[in-house]
């Protein structure tokens, strides 16, 4: 072999080298990647497992130690500190709260009650300010004013427990007066064993929740899978009553597969050498042919075999494969390759990307070639191609890495693609639930953030105005609770997709979580947002089918605008929220616009919902009585129980303005509760004393009518008082019943058979549809007092009047006039065979002194209603 020979021969063989190590690094690299990438996800996944998991942990522990707040409440509505009937009552509680196994009570920190006693007598009389093991936690307890967990500690009945105390004091709000605690025993095993992921080692993960001793500072385990040698595992803490707490999990088996993993290497080895082996096949078929050809020694059958291997080698490769000369022109490509262009070999070798795919397309191909011959070294860039062999479009990642000779000259660029288009895929969906809110695929809190940070930059740029509108549904929980949680949100998403209509492509609405949306318009003027706030009100208030459900619903918006009311997204959200708040208080399917008289009257609803927390256990609440009188005979045939609030402070408080605000915190249901416990003691402490038999009237929420368990409720308390049913009644507004007429039956149907009396009170104000008016069990329409106060000048409110009295007497009904104050108003009401009247003519609202005075002196009421008063 002469030295021209041997030349081309060595360089070759170090180009090869070259081309080999590239290859195997680059396919090690890639392995990596994906092997690392695969790590990822599954540490992902188990992490949030583990959120999940401690999520789940963290919700039964809150559930179980609510059991305190109960208990407090329980006591709080007592005259002193011990509950009657304790083991009873904790029986019961125990029953609703899985995981408490002993509840107790320590007046002044001395254990006084427990239940179950069976087992636990040796607790009673235990000071728990004196116990070595106890009294820390206890002085904690008590410093705090707040509650706290102890544990995990063995339990006397067997078992790791946790044991939770809530703190009493006589001012709850300053924390002063200590009065003691109450205690909740909770059993460990059975807060784990309910949560959702209980069987998490079937699943091939070990976990272990710990803490760190505040005491040693060592690491306590709380619960642990059998298998607890954990291998790397993901961490995540959470907090718990004066504590945090920390879940390690990890698979069981371990988080690398190292047999795959050497498979793929081995892969990548056999790759780089096919790879190898194909390119100096392909220089010495392709390239080599025409210099080399003289000087190679070889016959025509073993350049036939040769050719034959380098094309089984290319086309059992599924990636894309090509060889291009310096100036763009294929040299050689596979059978993966063939389909992108939907040609033979034969008829891509000799042509440039120009010849099959736009000039767009080719400038790009041949822009990242010129980048990688630049770069002297592989480089690497994601494309989307589509295949015209069979419409296949993906997204590719391609590595193109330029080739030399063995002077260093530049001979042409070889390029391999892999499809990535699954993991493209998988990158997007994880994207998706970062940023979109999953029910109703509109941008979450996070993506309204980012979008709203977005158009203040460009707005205070361009000195433009941007509108922050929040909207609420009017009532939705009663959705929710009535039909179910499905039906809600089925009803979300149908609203969304209208809303979605209405807006432009600038704008944004979110979905914060429940009935709560956000729009974002930027650059609009006052005239542009008042248009749109209407149209959102108009798109949601059409009826929505669900079902066999026809559902109208809707909403208050809040406005606030920028830079009016605010600079910053905190600012403006607050603002919209004050202003959507307020549209809730006027009436409700309305908005509002933030002004300063708004903040205003925001911190005085803030006051006032914290003061009304506290107002029944200070005894701020009272309730007034005002007679009802029967027309026939002049005689106090009941009374309707009016709750009045007189606070040390703001003095007395209107209930217009005070009960919405109870229904829109919640606390209507307990205070609600209190006034018919109230209300009914004292019917029976009256027909006790000998007075003339006579019904108390009680009036209900929308709130408080829609609760699922109301029937048990009134059945229990006026079981509790003793008070035969006949003499309590429950009065409803018209719009209470016409929000879901077939729940207020069924409601209306329950209470009647248990011998509670029910009326329509605000007649004529509001819809009533006669086809459902004759099917509700009522015994009694209450005339509204804005048709009374006019009747004896209008003779429209005579008219209708009349009409509802007839009404009454048609459907088999009583009839009662609220507001009277006049002779006129009352001998009209005689005249028309109105059967009983209410209002400041007889009597004002009295408290029980006052009413009491009143029955003992029935001729005041009979010389008023006789048709010579004096």
């Amino acid at each position: 072999m002469n030295r021209e020979v041997l030349i081309p021969f060595r360089n070759l063989k170090m180009v090869l080298s070259i081309i080999f190590i590239v290859a195997f690094s680059l396919l090690s690299l890639i392995i990596y990647y994906f092997d690392t990438l695969e790590t990822e996800e599954e540490r992902a996944k188990v992490y949030t497992t583990a959120v999940n998991y401690s999520y789940d942990i963290k919700l039964n522990l809150e559930h179980a130690l609510s059991s305190t707040h109960t208990l407090q409440a329980l006591l709080s509505q007592n005259d002193d500190f011990f509950i009657r009937n304790f083991e009873r009552v904790s029986k019961n509680l125990l029953s609703e709260y899985p995981g408490v196994i002993e509840l107790a009570i320590a007046p002044a920190g001395v254990i006084a009650q427990v239940a179950p006693l069976h087992g636990n007598e040796k607790a009673l009389g235990l000071n728990l300010f004196e116990i070595e093991t106890q009294k820390k936690k206890s002085f904690l307890t008590r410093d705090s004013g707040k509650l706290t967990l102890a544990g995990p500690l063995e339990l006397v009945q067997g078992g790791i427990g946790l044991v939770g105390r809530l703190p009493l004091f006589e001012d709850e709000t300053k924390k002063e007066g200590f009065l003691g605690f109450v205690l909740a025993v909770i059993r460990i095993s059975e807060i784990f064993d309910t949560v959702k992921g209980a069987h998490l080692e079937h699943e091939g993960l070990s976990y272990e929740v710990w803490r760190v001793h505040p005491d040693n500072k060592t690491k306590q385990i709380i619960a642990c899978t059998s298998h607890s040698s954990l291998i790397d595992p993901v961490i995540y803490t959470f907090e718990v009553p004066n504590n945090t707490w920390t879940i390690s999990m990890a698979p069981t088996k371990g988080w690398n597969n190292s047999p795959v993993l050497i498979v793929r290497e081995l892969m990548a080895f056999v790759f780089a050498l096919m790879l190898v082996s194909m390119v100096k096949l392909f220089i010495d078929l392709k390239m080599a042919k025409v210099a080399l050809e003289s000087k190679v020694l070889q016959t025509t059958d073993e350049k036939n075999v040769l050719a034959r291997q380098l094309e089984i080698v290319l086309n059992a490769i599924p990636d894309l494969i090509w060889l291009k000369d310096p100036n763009g022109i294929y040299l050689m490509c596979n059978k993966a390759f063939e389909r992108l262009y939907g040609a033979k070999e034969e008829d891509i070798i000799g042509k440039s990307d120009y010849d099959f795919v736009d000039y767009q397309q080719a400038d790009f191909f041949r822009t990242h070639d010129i980048i990688a011959m630049d770069a002297h070294q592989s480089v690497r860039n994601e494309e989307e191609l589509s295949f015209k062999g069979d419409g296949y479009n993906g997204f590719f990642e391609t590595i193109k890495t330029p080739i030399y000779d063995q002077n260093s000259d530049l001979i042409g660029i070889l390029g391999i693609s892999r499809d990535i288009s699954i993991r493209k895929e998988n990158e997007e969906k994880i994207q998706k639930l970062e940023y979109f809110d999953p029910l109703t695929s509109l941008p979450n809190k996070l993506q309204l953030h980012l979008r709203l940070e977005h158009d203040l930059n460009i707005a205070q740029k361009q000195n433009e105005k941007l509108a922050v509108l929040f909207i609420d549904f009017d009532h939705f929980k009663n959705i929710n609770d009535t039909l179910g949680h499905a039906v809600g949100d089925q009803l979300l998403v149908k609203v969304s997709n209208r809303l979605k209509t209405l807006l432009r492509q600038v704008d944004t609405l979110s979905r914060q979580g429940g009935d709560e949306f956000v729009v974002v318009l930027p650059g609009v003027s006052v005239d542009d947002t008042v248009h749109m706030a209407k149209r959102l009100l108009q798109a949601i208030e059409q009826p929505i089918k669900i079902a066999d459900n026809e559902l109208i619903i809707t909403a208050s918006i809040g406005i606030a605008l920028y830079p009016d009311d605010g600079t910053d997204i905190d600012t403006l959200f607050k603002c919209a929220d004050a202003a959507m708040y307020l549209a809730k208080q006027n009436g409700r399917n309305s908005y509002r616009f933030f002004t300063s008289e708004i903040q205003s009257r925001s911190a005085r609803i803030l006051s006032l919902e914290n003061a009304l927390r506290y107002a029944q256990v200070r005894g701020e609440l009272s309730l007034h009585y005002q007679p009802q009188v029967s027309l026939c005979d002049g005689k106090i045939v009941e009374v309707e129980a009016l709750l009045r609030w007189h606070h040390p402070e703001f003095g007395m408080i209107s209930p217009c303005e005070f009960i919405p605000i109870a229904e829109e915190s919640g606390q209507i249901l307990l205070i609600g509760e209190w006034v018919m416990r109230t209300a009914a003691k004292a019917m029976k402490e009256w027909l006790d004393i000998g007075f003339p038999a006579m019904s108390v009237a009680v009036n209900l929420s929308a709130v408080q009518f829609h609760h699922a368990h109301l029937s048990k409720l009134v059945s229990s308390i006026i079981d509790e008082v003793n008070l035969p049913a006949c003499y309590f009644e429950i009065e409803l507004t018209e719009s209470v019943t016409a929000q879901n007429p077939v729940h207020a039956i069924a409601t209306m149907n329950e209470l009647n058979a248990k011998g509670i009396r029910l009326s329509i009170d605000d007649f004529g104000t509001g819809y009533s549809s006669l086809s459902y008016l004759k099917r509700f069990k009522v015994y009694k329409l209450k005339i509204d007092q804005s048709f009374i106060r006019d009747i004896s000048i209008d003779p429209e409110d005579r008219e209708i009047v009349k009409t509802i009295i007839a009404l009454g007497k048609s459907l088999g009904l009583k009839t009662i006039a609220e507001g009277v104050e006049t002779k006129e108003q009352l001998d009209f009401l005689k005249e028309n065979g109105c059967d009983e009247a209410q209002g400041y003519y007889f009597s004002k609202p009295l408290n029980v002194t006052d009413l009491e005075a009143l029955l003992k002196h029935p001729e005041i009421i009979l010389r008023k209603n006789s048709n010579n008063p004096q």
